[in-house]
């Protein structure tokens, strides 16, 4: 029977044509982005209107320019020179794996299709920049194409030192780093790497010429169709001392009607990406390659077409499949959230476990390593397409828990976090105390984790650190008391009923793991447990029309988002009416751009909006609550990467941006087409190690 719908269901995501993006405007445009630290984005709705970015707003400078027939020189990537005309964006499509821009010079000559591809596997560190070319005016063009980096891509701080350095082989690497190499020396949420190696790539010689020097030097000269110069020695230098950039030169001879491509490769190589309580972890592609970058540069180059194919794909499936679900607004919301989401992972290998370890980093909000509470609104994302990914990233918090590492956690429930990215060291006393909101989060997570996978192999050391967290919340229960949850920017929140939901369904996702592992004694007698928890909830939570935001807080409402994973775990803890006279009584709360979080004020959260969309069964509300959310990402006046924080009246940003908690904006699809990601795990081309020896390949 499952192979049927399977087959139904290709049919369907094969007939079905890619959603057309019309007018949308994305507040800012993902260009690299495949780490915390190379996040690379567009701030403008024009790509030549503003410089690129850092996720933190901090100048992270990338430009180019396009010279036609050696005479006219036009901007297509950045502000500088100044003086030089931008080219005429004509389109914008941000797909979950790729960006395109198209552009064409104001005469109308040439058009340029620039796009900026990642490949799907978060292993890879490197983007591609495909420059696709043709003509407009029927005639035949000598073009030149100028891409450069700025210094910023290898140290935190423009008065850090820079050095540049070259290879020329049968390729070109062009690289720029922190001349002073202190792995792990800073740490922080806004802060960027100052170690490691940013490499700009050839794929060939022909064609390609690389140059090394003071940035403004290198642009003038050729937009002014002037010798280049040959490499600045002056280094090490400050990264604000006439600003070193590496650039190529790819020269174009025929343009004609007929499309010609080539492209770049931006790839970094940290060295080291997580320092996991004193063992330095390299990242994971590393232990397959033996520590040689030359032999991943090579891979990236020899399977271009391949991985190009699979983003291309990949893209094609996902972005079908989202616009079967809820329409193309949908598919939208989720292509521009997808790198979003994976850009915030590291994944590692590490030599004292023999196997590889998988991070998250809490974006904008704190910068902590894997903190559970951003896991968990991420977790639609990650059980829809991807769920050994979820228990890799949770494995890690296990560990730490369960006293793998040299600090002694001594706490009755789950760790919030594991440290300041990208170390982890911290001690319980020095946590941010939720014992319900990271408890339930745990339990809630593997269980549906188990749901998916059918395995609990990997629980096998860690059931007795779950039981002290079960037993935490059954004696907490039916009433937090005076707790932080997630929402922790409101403070404590005294006798939370959103956060005692959370407790009582996460005593049952226990229950589900007892049972799932042939406990179902124990299983039974935890899961009455919560089902007496739960009536105590139904009626002490109640008020007329709604519940509560606090058990002892009459003529309050706060969005029971927690409710949703009664659905994903099918649980049937509290009735299918508390869903319904939730969902009623939110419609009757909607602003400008969405639903507020609670009574208190008008701020709200998008990715939890989306889980209250998610639990309303009338499909007109649900599809006015998604469409909330493409308007506030289409007109919030704050250019900034989706944020999940902001003013349901005027949308604006309040805080946060760019955070993976956006992987909420999934649970639709989690809901409503859990067969769907099969489609895409057995359709697409799976991850490639190409001959690696797949250890960064979740099993």
């Amino acid at each position: 029977m499952q192979q049927t719908v399977l087959f139904l269901l290709v049919v369907l995501v094969l007939a079905k044509v890619e959603g057309d993006p019309g007018d949308f405007r994305p507040p800012a445009v993902p260009l690299i982005v495949f780490s915390p630290h190379i996040s690379v984005w567009s701030s403008s709705d024009n790509l030549t209107a503003s410089d690129t970015v850092h996720w933190s707003g901090s100048p992270l400078p990338f430009h180019g320019l396009i010279d036609v027939d050696n005479s006219e020189v036009y901007r297509f990537l950045g502000t500088l020179p100044s003086s030089v005309q931008p080219m005429v964006q004509n389109k914008l499509v941000v797909q979950p794996w790729r960006t395109i821009y198209t552009l064409s010079t104001p005469t109308n000559t040439v058009e340029l299709i620039l796009t900026f591809s990642q490949p799907t596997s978060i292993e890879d560190p490197f983007t591609y920049i495909t420059f696709n070319l043709r003509s407009l005016d029927g005639k035949t063009h000598s073009v030149r194409i100028y891409f450069e980096e700025g210094p910023m891509v290898g140290v935190n701080d423009k008065d850090e030192k820079v050095f540049w350095s070259r290879v020329d082989s049968d390729i070109t690497v062009l690289t720029m780093n922190a001349f002073n190499q202190i792995p792990f020396g800073i740490r922080g949420d806004a802060t960027r790497n100052n170690w490691g190696y940013a490499h700009l790539i050839s794929p060939q010689r022909s064609s390609f010429s690389g140059y090394q020097g003071f940035g403004d030097d290198l642009r003038q000269a050729f937009a002014n169709h002037q010798t280049m110069p040959t490499d600045d020695t002056r280094k090490p230098r400050h990264a604000n001392d006439q600003s070193p950039a590496s650039a190529f030169i790819i020269n174009f001879d025929q343009v004609t009607s007929q499309t010609v491509s080539n492209y770049l490769i931006f790839l970094y190589d940290d060295l080291y990406s997580m320092l996991y309580f004193e063992e330095w972890q390299v990242p994971c592609w590393r232990a397959e390659f033996d520590n040689n970058v030359t032999l991943l540069i090579n891979e990236a180059i020899s399977y271009y077409q391949s991985n190009m194919q699979d983003i291309t794909d990949s893209n094609e499936m996902l972005i079908t499949l989202l616009g079967n679900i809820g329409g193309d607004h949908y598919a939208i919301l989720g292509s521009l959230v997808t790198r979003q989401i994976t850009g915030a992972l590291s994944r590692t290998w590490s030599a004292k476990q023999n196997r590889s370890q998988l991070y998250m980093k809490e974006i904008s909000s704190d910068g902590d390593v894997s903190t559970v509470d951003v896991i968990f609104p991420s977790s639609p994302f990650f059980l829809w397409l991807h769920p050994e990914m979820l228990r890799d990233v949770l494995l890690p918090v296990l560990a730490y828990a369960n006293n793998e590492t040299d600090i002694h956690y001594n706490l009755a429930w789950a760790p919030h976090h594991l440290g300041t990215w990208s170390v982890c060291d911290i001690l319980s006393e020095e946590q941010e105390q939720m014992p319900m909101e990271e408890s339930a989060n745990m339990l809630l997570m593997l269980a549906g984790i188990v749901q998916k996978l059918a395995i609990t192999d990997f629980l096998a050391p860690y059931w007795n650190v779950m039981e002290i967290w079960a037993q935490y919340l059954n004696s907490t229960l039916p009433d937090p008391g005076n707790q932080l949850c997630t929402d922790d920017f409101e403070g404590p929140s005294p006798h939370n009923c959103n956060l005692a939901l959370k407790g009582i369904l996460g005593l049952g996702a226990y229950s589900l793991l007892l049972n799932a592992s042939g406990q179902a004694q124990r299983a039974s007698v935890y899961m009455a447990q919560a089902q007496d928890h739960a009536n105590y909830w139904l009626k002490a939570a109640r008020d007329n029309n709604n519940y509560r935001l606090q058990y002892n807080l009459p003529n309050t409402w706060s969005q029971k988002y927690n409710l949703i994973y009664q659905s994903i775990l099918s649980l049937n803890l509290f009735p299918a009416d508390t869903a319904k006279l939730e969902s009623s009584y939110y419609m009757t709360k909607m602003l400008d751009f969405g639903i507020p979080l609670d009574s208190r004020s008008n701020l709200t959260k998008g990715d939890w909006t989306s889980w209250i969309a998610a639990f309303n069964d009338n499909e007109g509300q649900k599809n006015a609550i998604f469409d909330k959310l493409y308007k506030f990402a289409n007109e919030s006046p704050d250019r900034v990467p989706l944020s999940d924080f902001y003013d349901a009246a005027n949308g604006h940003v309040l805080g946060f941006r760019a955070r993976p908690v956006m992987g909420g904006l999934f649970i639709r699809a989690l809901l409503e087409s859990p067969l769907a990601c099969d489609i895409y795990r057995q359709t697409k081309i799976p991850t490639k190690r190409h001959g690696r020896g797949n250890r960064c390949s979740p099993a």
